[in-house]
């Protein structure tokens, strides 16, 4: 099959899937059933008893031999506006304009066939005293088609009614649909949110393999075989937890800080002189919600830039505490002045771990870095405090 040929064949799947579709507007804009038959009921006897209750007020003594009639009547009247919900509901133009339109079209030939019920209900099966009266008159002005005058002067005047509702129905339909669109533009926005929180957190992983494989590479050309295994067991470890877990899952800041110790674990071994750490969290915020893996780019950042060039101990620390309804990370670490200045990295850590919060929190997370007061470096990093019915 040539290239042409698969293009064809490829454009004939996507019609017939497309044609296979349901046509998802048309089905969003269809009113509930429950409500479209039950506001067709009420406007009906709505009418039936303001009309009949209005006629007694005013003392027409035979208003009683009317009612039998009028019933009839609204029967007919639910049954064609009945008729007139099924035609609406298989008649769905895209622009609410159209949809109008459509809908007062339809309406037309429903209000005919309801003034012809109308009139042999009253002038012909069940006449009212006055009836052959009302023909006359008609008949004065129209000798040939009287009955067609009295369905038309009907019909002009039951067009209202059915066009009131019709417009009613429309709207409510229309309204449906734009609910529905916004329902789908909130889905495909999360679901965006949740696929850039799924790319960034997938870039921790070969970040952070990048660096350990770099220091296991360093211990295997020393010759260091028992630091080396040692290595391989705690990555094995820590590889095991961290890819086990959802990249769109909140854990608890103690969790956090434990994924992070396995990670530190793999560092010890390279540099077991010269790494120090120290965590001050209140346990007031050990089951405090953050992202997975939020701090592992600031600890390889320290790692990095902090114990990696120096020649004497470094301290790592990280402090946790709550302010005005955030949880506020600070992670500082020595810097020894008299190392050298390691390389640039990739630029994919911190602004890793900022890119992630403004994705999940917006505007109410942050990470800043710079020097600390005493020579070394900090990452502050803050979100909402959130530790009510676990993570």
């Amino acid at each position: 099959m040539n290239i042409s040929d698969r293009k064809l064949a490829q454009s004939d799947r996507r019609a017939r899937f497309l044609a296979a579709a349901p046509d998802w507007r048309a089905s969003d804009a269809r009113v509930n059933p429950r409500v479209a038959i039950g506001s067709i009921i009420a406007m009906w006897l709505l009418y039936f008893l303001i009309t009949t209750g209005l006629a007694m007020l005013a003392g027409a003594s035979e208003q009683w031999a009317y009612v039998g009639r009028r019933a009839i009547v609204v029967v007919a009247g639910i049954l064609c506006t009945f008729v007139l919900y099924q035609l609406l509901q298989r008649v769905q133009p895209q622009s609410f304009g159209a949809r109008l339109a459509a809908a007062m079209g339809t309406a037309i030939p429903l209000v005919i066939l309801y003034a012809a019920i109308n009139l042999l209900v009253f002038f012909y099966w069940f006449p009212t005293p006055d009836a052959e009266k009302i023909i006359a008159e008609v008949q004065q002005k129209y000798p040939i088609a009287w009955e067609l005058m009295l369905i038309l002067d009907s019909s002009i005047r039951w067009y209202f009614f059915f066009a009131v509702w019709a417009a009613l129905y429309v709207a409510f339909g229309y309204a449906n649909e734009m609910h529905a669109v916004e329902r789908r533009a909130d889905s495909y926005r999360l679901e965006a949110q949740n696929a850039q929180l799924r790319a960034l957190h997938y870039q921790v992983n070969p970040h952070f393999l990048f660096n350990t494989l770099n220091s296991l590479s360093t211990l295997v050309l020393k010759g260091s075989k028992t630091e080396a295994e040692t290595m391989i067991m705690n990555l094995a470890s820590f590889l095991r937890s961290s890819l086990a877990i959802d990249p769109e899952q909140l854990v608890s800041l103690s969790e956090e800080i434990a994924l992070q110790r396995l990670y530190l674990d793999i560092e010890q071994t390279r540099f077991p002189d010269r790494l120090h750490v120290e965590v001050a969290m209140p346990s007031e915020l050990e089951h405090a919600c953050v992202p997975v893996l939020i701090l592992q780019p600031i600890i390889e950042n320290a790692i990095k830039y902090g114990v990696s060039p120096s020649k004497g101990t470094i301290a790592i620390r990280l402090t946790a505490s709550a302010e005005y309804g955030l949880l506020v990370l600070r992670i500082e670490n020595d810097i020894d002045p008299k190392a050298p200045v390691p390389a640039s990295g990739t630029g994919l850590g911190l602004g890793n771990v900022r890119e992630r919060l403004l994705t999940r929190y917006g505007p109410a997370a942050g990470c800043e870095w710079g020097k600390s007061d005493d020579g070394g470096f900090v990452v502050s990093l803050w979100l909402p405090l959130s530790q009510q019915g676990g993570c």
